[in-house]
């Protein structure tokens, strides 16, 4: 990988961007499939056909096989991003596509507290004010959610999805920061794919629905977003500093509700657009201070 510039941002900063609108495409994507496609199933192809993809990359790159020590520290985490994909496609699936996203931004926020409680960093009163800032935004669009629910127990379980993925994506990134100093992207891309698949596939055969060519094809489309996603961050991420690039997350929401409108003719509440308001200005006060 070339020495980091970050002297020069704009092309890191364009790249994450790009990234961020990768990754918002397969949420759109995902959120379009069938509804009555169990979850899982979706998940498990999502991982299954990212393998060659990846392995294609770690041929391209010669960047090597993971090594046992790095299968050793990253296989565990397996079954936490299982968890957080699952939780995150149900919520897509339940949600508005706007208020799912904006949920999920509790991620950085709950990366700080699960820090200081897993790793001892230090926890400061500016993060405990984000951190009540931001479940004081998660409140607003609940609040607002569940009193106009026409089906109460869908919104709370795609709310209780959208947390319950934010804190189990933020548990696995607290317990990737010391292993990404030891090991390559590619290497942990790779084993964050084959050990989901492993985890996922057998579960989903359990309930397996036939499905047609076309959405054979969509599994590969969200295979190759969500690969192409992790290779475009990981190069903006090597490249400028994180606190340059914090920024960038936020900018999935206006995507998401212009997709959401065209797509699903949905319309975020007022609701929505303060709660995200505060829980991106949470964010930013902690991304600020440990960028």
């Amino acid at each position: 990988m070339p020495a980091t510039d970050h002297a020069r941002p704009a092309v890191p900063f364009a790249v994450a961007t790009l990234a961020i609108i990768v990754f918002t495409t397969m949420d759109a994507v995902v959120k379009a499939m069938p509804p009555g496609l169990p979850t899982i199933q979706v998940v498990a192809m999502r991982f299954a056909f990212g393998v060659p993809l990846v392995l294609l990359a770690l041929w391209w790159l010669r960047a090597g096989w993971p090594s046992a020590a790095s299968w050793r520290a990253n296989a565990p985490r397996g079954l936490l991003t299982v968890a957080s994909t699952f939780l995150f496609f149900t919520a897509l699936r339940r949600l508005p596509f706007a208020e799912a996203l904006a949920l999920s931004y509790l991620g950085p926020l709950l990366i700080a507290l699960l820090a200081a409680l897993l790793l001892k960093e230090r926890l400061r009163a500016d993060v405990i004010g984000a951190v009540l800032l931001g479940l004081g935004g998660v409140g607003v669009i609940a609040w607002d959610s569940l009193s106009e629910a026409g089906e109460l127990s869908g919104d709370v379980l795609g709310i209780a999805a959208a947390v319950g993925s934010a804190f189990t994506y933020a548990l696995n990134t607290v317990l990737l920061r010391h292993q990404a100093q030891r090991d390559n992207a590619t290497s942990i891309v790779l084993i964050l794919h084959i050990v989901p698949t492993m985890i996922a596939l057998p579960i989903a055969l359990g309930d397996w629905q036939p499905v047609g060519v076309g959405v054979w094809a969509t599994f590969v489309l969200v295979a190759a977003l969500g690969v192409s996603g992790h290779f475009l961050l990981t190069w903006a991420f090597g490249r400028a500093r994180a606190g340059v690039l914090a920024i960038v997350d936020y900018l999935a929401l206006p995507y998401a509700a212009i997709v959401g409108f065209v797509f699903f003719g949905e319309v975020p509440a007022a609701a929505v657009w303060i709660g995200a308001g505060l829980i991106v200005v949470a964010c930013l006060i902690v991304t600020r201070r440990r960028g």
